[in-house]
């Protein structure tokens, strides 16, 4: 009789393990220590600083027997203890739904020149953010790409693939109280010419405001002829206080050898009444070697230059240098 009751027991669990959905579980990361020289009108941001960067990305996928892919992701900044995306996606042949905390369709179908650098975040305006050491306003630093999406809780659907076209667009309710909500759209259409893979993008977003909402667009493009890619783009952003303009241009080429040499350049103004004739111009040049498989080393060096404008007490014009070493890691 013992004997039955564990066949029987093994048998229910065996039954009810085949009726839970047993995830693929991918998990990958980076890890980046970093060397910063600065060399700016600011004397509260020359010298040398340390920097580290870390991140942990894991992935939950099932394949459900009517042919959904459900994945589930959490994207964890462990240097800082935050988390950046948390969101769930449910995909199969009529598209691609994602719910949860990440970035919209604006982020998804925009992009620009400084997209083609390894280390994006590796300039002044991120430095900037992280200490305010040098008073440079952030919206007009990032004039060139997509501005009102944000981690907010929200939804998205993305259309499937249409020949060369994809598209999407996205929600993000405020909340029962408030009228701020944000509404994005982006497209993409690939195509080739004469050897070389082309991309056109468009975006657009709105968020609600209670005297003025807020609207901004990037049109670009994005060329790739064998090891070399270029990017040129041009964004918008009207707001209440801010009427502001930008335009990136980039360019990557990857050596036989797995070294890869980028620049970029981006220039933005301000001509809204709060802050007219602000305006802000970087270029970037960066270098990274491959040391071995999953290890590289990468060379930033970043100019800028930042005049207030008029309207703009609070903030103090800027110009210099960042140069910096890093050694990357991942997983």
């Amino acid at each position: 009789m013992r004997k039955y009751l564990l066949s029987t027991s093994a048998l229910a669990g065996a039954a009810l393990l085949s009726s839970v959905a047993v995830a693929d579980v991918s998990i990958s990361g980076y890890m980046e220590w970093e060397m910063i020289n600065g060399d700016t009108d600011s004397s509260s941001f020359d010298g040398t600083s340390m920097a580290i960067n870390n991140e942990v990305n894991i992935d939950f996928t099932n394949k459900t027997d009517s042919g959904l892919t459900i994945t589930f992701n959490t994207d964890l900044d462990t240097d800082s203890g935050g988390v950046d995306d948390n969101s769930m996606s449910i995909s199969g042949g009529f598209g691609k739904i994602v719910v949860g905390e990440t970035d919209g369709a604006e982020d998804a179908y925009a992009f620009h020149g400084g997209s083609l650098q390894a280390e994006e975040h590796n300039m002044p305006h991120s430095a900037t953010d992280a200490t305010k050491a040098v008073d440079v306003d952030n919206d007009i630093m990032k004039a060139s790409g997509a501005q009102l999406t944000g981690n907010g809780n929200k939804i998205s659907y993305h259309l499937p693939a249409m020949g060369g076209l994809t598209a999407g667009a996205s929600f993000q309710d405020s909340g029962a109280s408030t009228s701020t909500d944000l509404t994005e759209f982006g497209a993409n259409y690939s195509m080739e010419a004469s050897g070389a893979a082309i991309t056109l993008g468009y975006t657009s977003a709105t968020k609600e405001g209670a005297t003025k909402d807020s609207d901004s667009t990037t049109l670009g493009v994005k060329v790739v002829m064998g090891a070399m890619t270029v990017i040129a783009n041009q964004a918008t952003k009207d707001t209440a206080t801010d009427d502001e303009t930008g335009n990136s241009f980039g360019i990557s080429y990857t050596l036989p050898s797995g070294m890869t040499l980028s620049a970029s350049t981006m220039t933005a103004e301000d001509d809204g009444a709060t802050d007219l004739g602000e305006e802000y111009s970087v270029n970037h040049y960066e270098m990274v070697y491959p040391v071995a498989s999953g290890l590289s080393m990468v060379f930033n060096v970043s100019d800028y230059d930042y005049k207030t404008g008029t309207g703009n007490a609070e903030k103090t014009a800027d110009s210099g240098t960042f140069s910096s070493v890093m050694l990357k890691a991942s997983f």
